[in-house]
């Protein structure tokens, strides 16, 4: 009888183990911050002149508005992923995507609803006394929403808050912008500005100061998802958290309208 042992099938010809290979890490974005800004307005341009016949069909004009809006986010979102699948392949490894989603829709429902109470009742309040002192008057945020929503408007409204804009916001403004300026010029220029421009985006017409008053909340919300984000490490516990934030803003402003 021979004496010879045979080969091991997970050792190599040498009998040596060889050791395990780290996981791959998350590939850096490669698209630049000024590439994903002009490719997010000439996208936001060609939804705008594809919403107009709605303008035409809808006599409202606030469902039309939040009609357009829903329809310029659900373009966007179709568009963005079409320039990165075509010009960054890699992106859905640069943005992160959980292996299991449960887990990430805990963590995003919690922080939504810690979020909310802080930033528009915390910061709002802070901010909103600063530019009283600053002006010597009342300020008061803009509407958000039309003051007389027909049933129909306020399924829109739900549809846009809690679903679209929680994806559409996400996927730029945090998987795409902050990725970009994160991945090059580390976290605090990453949050600073996707924050800013979180902010700027959520402009509504109205007195000056409370619209500065709006979109100076919606910066610290911005910079406070882009943290949740980077310590997560993926976009779908932020579109959580953000569509969580949402039901509670649409909720009161529905009950007390």
């Amino acid at each position: 009888m021979s004496d010879r042992v045979p080969p091991r099938p997970d050792l190599p010809p040498d009998g040596v183990p060889v050791p395990e290979m780290p996981p791959t890490e998350r590939p850096l974005a490669t698209w630049r911050w000024w590439e994903a800004i002009l490719v997010y307005l000439l996208i936001l341009i060609v939804s705008a002149f594809a919403t107009l016949p709605i303008f035409q069909v809808i006599r409202s004009r606030g469902l039309a508005n939040l009609s357009a809006s829903a329809i310029i986010a659900i373009v966007n979102v179709g568009l963005l992923v079409l320039w990165l699948q075509v010009f960054h392949p890699r992106w859905r490894r640069v943005i992160g995507f959980p292996r299991r989603i449960w887990p990430e829709v805990r963590a995003g429902t919690g922080f939504g609803a810690l979020l909310y109470p802080v930033v528009v009742f915390g910061v709002g309040i802070v901010l909103n006394l600063l530019l009283q002192l600053f002006t010597g008057r009342s300020i008061r945020s803009p509407r958000q929403l039309p003051a007389h929503l027909s049933t129909a408007g306020v399924a829109v409204s739900i549809a846009y808050a809690v679903v679209i804009a929680p994806i559409h916001e996400e996927l730029f403004f945090r998987g795409i912008l902050f990725r970009s300026l994160a991945d090059r010029y580390g976290f605090a220029i990453g949050a600073g500005g996707s924050g800013l421009a979180f902010g700027l985006i959520h402009y509504v017409p109205g007195p000056v100061y409370g619209s500065v008053l709006l979109m100076g909340v919606m910066v610290f919300t911005g910079v406070a998802l882009a943290w949740f984000y980077e310590r997560r490490g993926n976009i779908v516990a932020t579109m959580v958290a953000h569509a969580t934030f949402n039901v509670i803003g649409l909720t009161l402003i529905l009950v007390l309208r």
